[in-house]
Formats: structure tokens, C-alpha cells, sequence
């Protein structure tokens, strides 16, 4: 059924624990050459971000699929924070594996896992969009909730499932008198069937506790029941004819998802952890070697859930015990997410907040901020809203995902909450980390803005968190700026940028945005082309389409492109900044900007109701921000400019003749004065008084400036 479901899209393997599924895929892999390569992800609890689980398919394509560079772009726009997979690196990573030259097969083991709805959102469109080159290959415990139905009725889904993994009778003959030689006869054997209803692991585990037994066939006879029942009879039949030693190791180290020997050493509290893997897993005794050089091992997911039901049944109080011991082993290796997780297993949550508001910025850099959410979640309430660091940590989070409201309660929470001395991530204090947040997000009016920036500045001067620093720089730019201290903003900008590493391109995309605003009012327009560009550029690389980020780049780009005279490309550009800003609570000062260099670009483009409505839109923007820096001047500046503007062109326009209207309009061309009279049905001399008649009136001294005026000033 494996190489026929390969002519489809899907195959589902689908079956409840000790079914066989890792090892019918193994076999299935191994038993010849399938065409084309296959990439194999085995998934865990910790897959159910999205972030971390694309992260994981993309490494495994990139490494069996021999093209170059394959999934480097992808990689990267994973660690942008704030990330939607399913808008930006899912159809990324489809359109490069439709370029693969050959066949791909995705191997997703134990997808169960993965229930959250990034996850299920992100899979069902890589479901949908799946290349034909390619081919996914689910292994789960349940079904997972995908367009299951669709797949079935087009035809492009493969099912194996629990019956046809079940062991046929002959199947088990020959596992137990062929191959282990147990001599059971038909009988006995269609009982155990019947009593394990065909379920290989149960199967097996009675296969473990049979050997050496001289009465295998009361055994047999011996224990009924439900699955749960014979897995908790037949586990406890294994672990009893086991060595002590072993059996206390295997229990102690049960706690882990994969194990190697220092690891285990430092969970069970004595050395020689290594060996024994070694020799428990040659045995075949439920452990599974990770890697070719034997450093990684698992044990076997069933044996693994009866272990730590033994476990919890009889060393309940030492749970937290060897939780804990792990979790200080993982911190040392550097491996966070672990330390983590056993630090929140054991219960150990004082620890496990410090380690996240140490490190959450590592994971927030690299897009990984479902995992932070998810962390957060498990500790206890009265400890995310007692203790300023973590509420920190969540301000920090919902001022990333654009939920301005929800961080700005959070940042008043953490200044009351009583917090002295440096913060764990090395920030200053805790005013300093909420100066530079309402400072870089925009919060409060401008001279509010201002102080922030200043007070961050002082507070964040001793340089030991460099992307705390480049985040203070890019503040006390924009608030310089806003505030119309304009060579200001220029240094504090540039020194931001210089600060801000490859790894942090939100951080580098507010930079050069900034930086083309400042460039463009300077009139340094060759300057700020490009840093627009560049930005615009990053944007469509890592940022998810319709978001504040590429909205705000829309509207440097589109100034820039207004100063140009490009006015048809800057108004579809600032159209696509604004359209996207206006549907979101976000940062008001970029949606101004946007409005005022839209509205000239309609003034131009003779549109003067549309540029009029956009004033407007606004000074209604400025109206619900009080104090809003330089853009109350700007907009009282543009609507003189637009009332001069309107005035002087309905002078004009009762000014000039009809007559004189006709002969401007035949300038565009290369009509000679007296083609223009033949056309109009008058004397060349005529013209020629028309002619001065309308420099003079325009003020202009050449065909070419007066259809420039006219232009400008709609009057054709």
C-alpha cells in the first residue's frame, strides 16, 4: 500500500500507540530504492509551535535534498519575530520545493503531536498547495484535522490504519515460534490474538515476559482485559525480570524524551549512563539509537508511557527530583527550550521564569513566540502578574504581534509591581525596558515619546545588551524626528543600524524605513531610494503580507517615488501602506506620513477633493493623539498649500478665454502656429495673441512649461 500511495498526495498512517507505524515506515524505506529522496521528522510535544516545526521539515528537506542553498531563505524568514508561516514561509518553502528536480518524500512521525492551529492552519495549506513532485507520509495516533474528506474524494489520499496494522495470525506465528522459537500452539495463539485484539505492542511485551517462563501457555491464559490493563500487567511482568540496576535506571530516565550518557548520568546521579544505553539497546529492549555514532538514544514511545506510569505509581515525590536534575543539565549544554520544560515539569516554576525572562529574547529573535506564549501559560498565574520580569516579557511579546492595548496595560502592571537592580536579560531596570518599548512602538504623544527614548538612553548606556542598545538609538531617532530635531534623528539612526546584526531583520527594516523618511525631508533622494528599497526588499522577504511592517516601508517607498515626480507608483504604493494600516490599532505616526504624502500626490494628479479628504483623515488622526510633534504644523502648511492651490487655479480658469483654452490644449503636440489656426479657423496672427496672451496669464515663457502649469494646475 506504501508504494502505491505514492502515486497520491497524502498517505495516512494512522493508529493508536504500539501499532508499528515508526517501524512499518523504517522497513518500508529500507526495503529498496523508492525513487527520489526522502526527508524523516520525528515530532514531540515541543513540535506543536509552528515555528519550531517548519523549522524542523525545512532542515530535514534541506539535508536530503541535493540542491544548494534549499531552504535558506525559508530559515531565514522563520526567524523573523511575529511571523505567520501559513502567509510568508509555507508558500515559500512550496515554490521551492516545485523547483526540486526530483521526487520528494516528507516523512511526519508521530504528528499527533501537533495540535495547535498554527500548526493546523500552516499543514493544511502546505496540504493544499502540495507540489506534484511531492509526497507527505503522516504517522499518528489520531487523525489529525485536516481537509481528510477532500484528499479522500479527489483521490490523492492513501489510509493504513489500525486494522490493516493489526497482526494477522499467521503474522504472529511466525514472529513467535519462527523467529523466538516459543513453541505456542494454535490455539494459545489465536487466545493471545484474541486477548490483544491483534495490537503488535501488546504482542510484544507478552513476547518479553514469555521468555523464560516454562508455562507459557498459562501465561497466556493468565491476564484479560483491556489494552490498558495487559499494558499495565505484561509492563510490570518486563520490569520485574529485570536486573535492579536496570530497572531503577530505565525508571529514572524516563523523564526524558531522547537520553545520552552524561544526561542520564546527571539525572540518575552516578556515572556509566553511556554504556548502559549501549547495551540496552542491542538487547532490542525498547531503546531506540537516534544516531549512527550511538551518542542519542529514546526509548520506545510505549515503553516510555509505561515507565512513567511505574514511575508516578511508585516514586511519585522524586519526580520533580529528576525534572529538575535535567533541566540544570540542558541549561549548561545551552539547550533552553529542555531546561525549560523540565524546569515547568518539575513544578520548579521560580526557576523556569527565570530562565525564560533570561533568555526570551533568543526566542523571540528567531520567531519562536507560540513557544514563549505556550511556556508563560504553564506557570501559575500569580507569578506572570507579580513578577515584573515576565510581565515584562509579555508586553514585550503583545507590542510584537501588534496588540498595543494589551502590552500598554502590561507595561503600567510591571512599574508597579516593585522590582530592584537589573532585569535577567541584562536590561538596565524596569524602566528602562518600558521606556524603550513606548518609545519604539509608538506609544503616548510625542513628547511622552521623547522622554521615553532620553530616559532609555541614560539608563541603557553601559552597551552589555547590544539589541537592547540598537532598539534605544532607533527610539531616540524616531522620537528626534517626530519631534522636528531632524540631524538628530539622522546620527541616533545610523548608529542603530550599525548596531543591528543580520539575525534582526524587524529590527533593520524599522531602521532603514526611518532612515528614508529622514533621507526623503532632507531632499537627499538618492540616498533614500535606496534605503526604501532595501527595506521593501527584507519586507517581502521574511514579513508576512498586510502587515505593519510592510505598510510602513509602503509609505517611505512611496514618498520617496512622490519626490521623484513617479506620482502614479507612489500613490498605488502609499494606497497599499494605508489600506493596510487603517484596518489595525497600530503606531499613528507612519499612517500620517502616509496621508499627507498621499494627499499631495492627489493635489498633483489633480485630484483636489481626494487630497482635501485625505487632510482630513488626517487631522483626525491628530485630533485622538494630542501632542503629535511636528504634524499639526505640517497639516495646517499642506491645507494653505491646498486652498492657494485651489484659488489660484480657479483664477486662472476664469482668467483664460475659451479660445485661449482651445490653443492650449493643441500645444501638446508639434503643431506649428499656423496648424493650430487651421485648426481653430483663425488667422496665424490670431494665435500668435492667444499665444502671449497665455504665457503671460501662466507665467511661463514656452509651450513645454505651459502644459506643465496647465498640467499642474488641472486646467487641461
Amino acid at each position: 500500500m506504501l508504494d502505491e500511495g505514492l502515486a497520491g498526495k497524502v498517505t495516512l498512517i494512522s493508529a493508536p500507540a504500539g501499532y508499528g507505524k515508526t517501524i512499518l515506515l523504517s522497513q518500508w524505506l529500507n526495503s529498496g530504492d523508492k525513487g527520489g529522496s526522502f526527508a524523516w521528522v520525528a515530532l514531540d510535544e515541543q513540535d506543536n509551535d509552528p515555528i519550531r516545526l517548519w523549522r524542523h521539515i525545512v532542515e530535514s528537506l534541506g539535508q536530503s535534498v541535493a540542491a544548494e542553498g534549499f531552504g535558506a531563505a525559508v530559515l531565514a524568514a522563520l526567524s523573523v519575530a511575529g511571523t505567520r508561516v501559513v502567509d510568508t514561509v509555507v508558500p515559500m518553502l512550496v515554490n521551492e520545493l516545485s523547483e526540486v528536480p526530483q521526487r520528494v518524500s516528507l516523512v511526519l512521525d508521530d504528528y499527533q503531536f501537533t495540535t495547535g492551529d498554527g500548526c493546523r492552519e500552516s499543514m493544511d495549506f502546505f496540504v493544499e498547495h502540495l507540489p506534484e513532485n511531492v509526497h507527505l507520509i503522516l504517522a499518528t495516533r489520531s487523525d489529525p484535522p485536516l481537509h481528510l474528506g477532500r484528499l479522500r474524494a479527489r483521490g490523492e489520499l492513501c489510509e493504513i490504519r489500525t486494522e490493516q496494522l493489526a497482526f494477522s495470525e499467521e503474522e504472529a506465528a511466525f514472529l513467535l515460534n519462527d523467529t523466538l522459537h516459543l513453541e505456542v500452539d494454535q490455539d494459545d495463539l489465536r487466545m493471545l490474538l484474541d486477548r490483544t485484539e491483534g495490537w503488535p505492542g501488546g504482542i510484544y511485551l507478552a513476547v518479553l515476559s514469555m521468555k523464560g517462563k516454562e508455562d507459557a501457555r498459562g501465561f497466556i491464559r493468565s491476564f484479560g482485559g483491556s489494552n490498558r490493563y495487559i499494558l499495565d500487567l505484561l509492563g510490570e511482568e518486563v520490569l520485574a525480570g529485570l536486573p535492579d540496576a536496570e530497572r531503577e535506571f530505565m525508571l529514572e530516565t524516563s523523564v526524558l524524551s531522547e537520553m545520552t550518557g552524561s544526561l542520564c548520568d546527571a539525572v540518575v546521579g552516578r556515572e556509566g549512563s553511556g554504556a548502559l544505553l549501549g547495551e540496552l539497546a542491542r538487547s532490542n529492549l525498547f531503546v531506540v539509537a537516534l544516531d549512527e555514532h550511538g551518542g542519542w538514544y529514546r526509548y520506545h514511545h510505549l515503553f516510555s508511557d509505561l515507565l512513567l506510569y511505574e514511575l508516578k505509581s511508585s516514586k511519585s515525590d522524586f519526580l520533580p527530583v529528576l525534572h529538575r536534575r535535567a533541566s540544570h543539565w540542558f541549561e549548561e549544554e545551552g539547550l533552553l527550550e529542555d531546561a525549560i520544560r523540565h524546569a515547568i515539569a518539575a513544578a520548579d516554576y521560580g526557576r523556569a521564569g527565570e530562565l525564560i525572562s533570561r533568555d526570551w529574547f533568543r526566542f523571540a529573535v528567531t520567531g519562536q513566540l507560540a513557544s514563549l506564549e505556550r511556556w508563560l501559560e504553564a506557570l501559575p498565574e500569580f507569578l506572570t502578574n507579580r513578577d515584573a520580569p515576565l510581565v515584562l516579557v509579555k508586553a514585550w511579546i503583545c507590542a510584537i504581534y501588534g496588540q498595543r492595548k494589551e502590552s500598554k496595560r502590561l507595561l503600567e502592571l510591571a512599574e508597579s509591581i516593585p522590582y530592584e537592580g537589573r532585569l535577567p536579560d541584562g536590561g538596565a531596570a524596569v524602566e528602562s525596558e518600558t521606556a524603550i518599548i513606548r518609545a519604539v512602538f509608538g506609544y503616548g504623544s510625542v513628547k511622552s515619546m521623547v522622554a521615553a527614548a532620553s530616559r532609555s538612553a541614560e539608563l541603557e548606556s553601559d552597551q552589555d545588551s547590544p539589541w537592547r542598545m540598537a532598539l534605544v538609538k532607533m527610539a531616540l531617532g524616531q522620537s528626534s524626528y517626530l519631534s522636528g530635531d531632524i540631524t538628530m534623528a539622522r546620527k541616533s539612526l545610523h548608529d542603530a543600524l550599525a548596531m543591528i546584526t543580520v539575525d534582526q531583520p524587524l529590527w533593520r527594516i524599522g531602521a532603514l524605513y526611518l532612515l528614508s523618511v529622514v533621507a526623503t525631508d532632507e531632499g537627499r533622494l538618492d540616498e533614500a531610494e535606496p534605503l526604501a528599497r532595501e527595506a521593501h526588499s527584507l519586507v517581502e522577504k521574511y514579513i508576512p503580507h498586510g502587515s505593519r511592517e510592510i505598510s510602513a516601508v509602503s509609505v517611505a517607498l512611496g514618498r520617496v517615488l512622490a519626490e521623484l515626480g513617479k506620482l502614479d507608483e507612489a500613490q498605488t504604493e502609499l494606497e497599499n501602506g494605508l489600506s493596510a494600516r487603517r484596518s489595525q490599532d497600530v503606531n499613528p505616526w507612519p499612517t500620517l506620513l502616509g496621508l499627507l504624502a498621499l494627499s499631495r500626490v492627489r493635489a498633483k494628479l489633480g485630484d483636489q477633493a481626494g487630497a482635501r479628504a485625505l487632510l482630513d483623515e488626517a487631522r483626525v488622526v491628530v485630533e485622538a493623539h494630542p501632542d503629535a510633534g511636528i504634524f499639526p504644523d505640517l497639516i495646517e502648511r499642506q491645507e494653505r498649500e491646498l486652498s492657494k492651490r485651489r484659488q489660484k487655479e480657479t483664477a486662472l480658469t476664469e482668467e483664460l478665454t475659451d479660445r485661449e483654452l482651445a490653443v492650449l490644449r493643441l500645444f501638446d503636440g508639434e503643431l506649428s502656429h499656423r496648424e493650430i489656426g487651421q485648426s481653430l479657423y483663425v488667422s496665424v496672427n490670431t494665435v500668435k495673441t492667444h499665444v502671449k496672451s497665455i504665457y503671460r496669464k501662466l507665467g511661463v515663457s514656452s509651450r513645454d512649461a505651459a502644459l506643465e502649469q496647465a498640467r499642474e494646475r488641472a486646467l487641461i
